[in-house]
């Protein structure tokens, strides 16, 4: 017997131009960042799909979408025909309209098309730059016993954190009766004071409502055709639109400081979420390294993925990606190291993320001069200096 799960469209956002991600994003889509050495930001949306049992995912995508593309081929193209179940990109093909994707209902109206065709009878709009685990089946069920026609997935946060997201104010029932975005002073939970409600980016729609709000946006002259600016709270006002409240680990990659925290969070003891669950696995494109060789290397929580030469030195709170080379001498802590890069004899890391292919020369020393390092590479507001892919000293 057919269930709801099995008639949701899952429709992935993965068009933005990530320019708070720069230089990382200088080539590559945002939800092809790499993360945590051995994976994509996209793998954990993709994963929560396949572990939710949902198996018709489409990923809007659009600027520099290249690496994306080939990641999904490479680790992603794992269903059989007969089997139903895709997952295909859909750029905007000016189909409805004869631009790129402006905004993030746009980007789902510009594909109404293959939503007809594949008729489901439930759409789940996902972003591409979010890390988290959810069984979205959950919300499904969700949305069932409250009969709505749309859900959004929340997450409770100090009401003084809440001003730089989409903020819901709910009733004791979990029905949104407003949906502020970025508000100066957001609403607080009827049962605590204290806390608000914020959206992530996560939206269940019924199809047949999604159509008609998608159309009636794109008929408004001053709407931004963004689900939380635009559609939704239009929405609300008319609709049953409820909240189901997500108690977990969930980050949004949307600038420098925010992937460096989000990558350090997971050298912890207390990891925020485990990769290792069996029940619930991230799955990626494997690369086809060997095992990694360390000789004479003092490393302490960090991660080591395969294919690395580590010669010596010291590594402290690090990730290093895939095919990584350490020279002796080294001294890295706090660093990003992806795939490919060198690292060469005596060089000093600190706070600094380093892209793939880049070559950092002897005794070179990033994280010590805001004035010397401000002259070569990128600094984010929280002080991680970014060296860009392929970067050489020349």
């Amino acid at each position: 017997m057919e269930t709801l799960s099995d008639k949701t469209l899952v429709m992935i956002l993965c068009g933005g131009k990530g320019e708070r991600l720069y230089p990382l994003t200088r080539d590559r889509a945002k939800p092809s960042v790499p993360f945590l050495g051995s994976y994509r930001i996209i793998d954990f949306s993709l994963s929560n799909c396949l572990n939710s049992g949902l198996r018709k995912i489409a990923l809007l995508t659009q600027y520099k979408s290249l690496s994306l593309e080939r990641h999904i081929l490479y680790g992603w193209n794992i269903f059989h025909a007969e089997s139903g179940g895709y997952v295909i990109s859909l750029p905007a093909q000016g189909r409805v309209a004869d631009h790129w994707y402006e905004g993030t209902a746009d980007a789902v109206f510009q594909n109404i098309y293959t939503i007809q065709q594949e008729n489901p009878a439930a759409i789940l709009v996902l972003s591409g730059d979010h890390v988290y685990q959810a069984d979205y089946r959950k919300i499904i069920e969700f949305s069932i016993v409250k009969k709505a026609e749309a859900v959004i997935l929340a997450k409770t946060v100090p009401r003084l954190e809440a001003s730089r997201f989409g903020v819901m104010d709910i009733d004791r029932d979990h029905r949104i009766t407003d949906f502020l975005e970025k508000p100066a002073n957001p609403p607080s939970l009827p049962w605590d004071k204290k806390s608000s409600l914020i959206s992530m980016g996560v939206y269940l729609f019924r199809t047949s409502s999604l159509i008609k709000a998608l159309i009636q946006d794109a008929k408004t002259p001053d709407s931004s055709h963004d689900f939380g600016k635009d559609v939704i709270p239009r929405l609300i006002r008319k609709a049953r639109v409820y909240a189901y409240l997500y108690d977990g680990y969930w980050e949004d990659i949307g600038t420098i400081d925010a992937y460096w925290n989000a990558n350090m969070a997971f050298l912890s003891a207390a990891s925020p979420c485990s990769l290792d669950d069996s029940a619930w696995p991230i799955r990626t494109y494997k690369t086809r390294y060997g095992p990694s060789h360390i000789q004479h290397a003092d490393i302490r929580s960090s991660i080591i993925g395969p294919g690395c030469r580590i010669r010596g030195g010291t590594i402290r709170n690090s990730i290093i990606s895939p095919g990584v080379e350490i020279a002796p001498n080294a001294r890295i802590n706090g660093a990003i190291i992806l795939e490919g890069a060198r690292i060469g004899r005596g060089a000093r890391l600190r706070r600094v993320i380093v892209d793939k292919f880049a070559r950092i020369p002897e005794q070179f020393e990033i994280g010590s001069s805001l004035k010397r390092d401000g002259a070569n590479f990128m600094i984010s507001e929280g002080g991680i200096r970014v060296v860009p892919k392929g970067w050489r000293d020349e």
